[in-house]
């Protein structure tokens, strides 16, 4: 459920290879997966390379988290959800 919520939000996923988990995380589309720790700094590296201006590879899979994610976007859910009930309790 957290990976589908971080698309939500077009955030990518950087998550631990398991079964099943390629059915959400598509490589190199929407996030990467990694078996190990020495892969997961690799992938972190090259994903932060040219920060904070050019990190065309973290860009790329933001994008594909974006079109992954659901067409309800967190602020979208606040604005209409969340905030007015909070509004009515304050």
């Amino acid at each position: 459920m957290k990976v589908v919520d971080m698309f939500g939000c077009g955030l990518p996923v950087c998550a631990v290879s398991y079964s099943c988990v390629d059915e959400l995380v598509k490589v190199e589309k929407n996030g990467l997966l990694f078996s190990s720790s020495s892969e997961l700094a690799d992938e972190l590296l090259m994903l932060f390379r040219g920060f904070p201006n050019e990190c065309d590879a973290l860009k790329s899979l933001k994008n594909g988290a974006l079109e992954t994610g659901s067409s309800a976007r967190w602020a979208a859910e606040w604005e209409e959800h969340a905030k007015p009930l909070i509004s009515e309790v304050i």
